[in-house]
């Protein structure tokens, strides 16, 4: 995988080549938004999807729609091919361009795009799999509207930080006593052979592809229920199994939230399953 090829706007050019403008919003104010991409057997998965999130992401934000959906899938699979990348994520991001320092927005900004090949390790997810990760809970201070994948992550980056000094895989919020979700995957507990997960309608997660794709079509075929409601910790250590699930960690059993254990402490059954069933479905799409 070729990391230092960087697609700009409409133009694949060296990273070193690329200067950052001191007067871009995002540089300056986090102005602007992004989106995760999983690639596999050099194929973008469900690219089209993934860039209506960020077109749609935009809309809200009122950054102007520079490039269509259409332009942007074309965008992964010219970097995908460029920078052949076989296995791994392209990470995009949009600012609202060049203005001056002004919180209030000029209309006339030229947004600018920007996509990256990020390597992942796979290998080592599968191996963590096995044995389940935990996971330590943190106050959820980040501003709503989290469905947006605003560049605005600071909370997420400190709770990150926070989690490997803890010897953690990743840290949890908590807001208002329940459960959202993680620094950057969905959570899910399994609870009487039911998915329980935070309601996406609150605007207080992330949006989320695997997390759509196992409500709408993985669990369905396991004949599991996929209950959105808001629950506490307590909850979830009552839990049979729990798990994060994720374009960068696929679905990755969870065993312990604070040192305590969530069932018999291993990774669970449907779980499992539920992974199996992600990655033949993966497999199918991008054979």
């Amino acid at each position: 995988m070729k990391t230092d090829l960087i697609l700009i706007n409409n133009d694949i050019v060296d990273a070193e080549e690329i200067n950052v403008h001191p007067f871009n919003r995002g540089h300056q104010f986090g102005d602007g938004v992004y989106e995760i991409i999983p690639v596999y057997n050099g194929k973008a998965l469900h690219a089209e999807m993934h860039m209506e999130n960020l077109f749609n992401a935009m809309v809200q934000i009122k950054i102007p729609g520079f490039y269509m959906v259409e332009e942007m899938v074309d965008f992964t699979n010219r970097l995908i091919e460029a920078a052949e990348v076989t296995d791994g994520l392209l990470y995009t991001q949009v600012t609202r361009g060049i203005g001056p320092y002004e919180l209030d927005f000029p209309e006339q900004c030229e947004p600018e795009l920007i996509m990256q090949a990020v390597p992942l390790n796979r290998e080592e997810l599968a191996a963590k799999r096995e044995t389940g990760v935990t996971l330590m809970t943190v106050p959820d201070e980040r501003a709503v509207k989290c469905e947006l994948n605003t560049l605005n992550r600071l909370p997420e980056i400190l709770a990150k930080n926070k989690a490997r000094v803890g010897h953690c895989y990743d840290a949890l919020f908590v807001r208002d006593e329940k459960i959202t979700e993680s620094t950057d995957s969905a959570f899910m507990v399994v609870k009487d052979e039911m998915l329980w997960t935070y309601p996406a309608k609150l605007g207080s997660i992330h949006a989320n592809a695997t997390r759509q794709l196992i409500k709408e079509k993985l669990a369905a075929a396991l004949d599991m229920q996929v209950i959105e409601k808001a629950f506490t910790k307590d909850f979830a250590l009552g839990a049979d199994e729990a798990f994060l699930c994720g374009p960068r960690c696929e679905i990755m059993p969870v065993v312990k939230i604070d040192r305590r254990a969530i069932g018999d402490g291993k990774p669970g059954k449907l779980t499992l399953q539920l992974q199996d069933a992600l990655e033949n479905y993966i497999r199918e799409q991008t054979k």
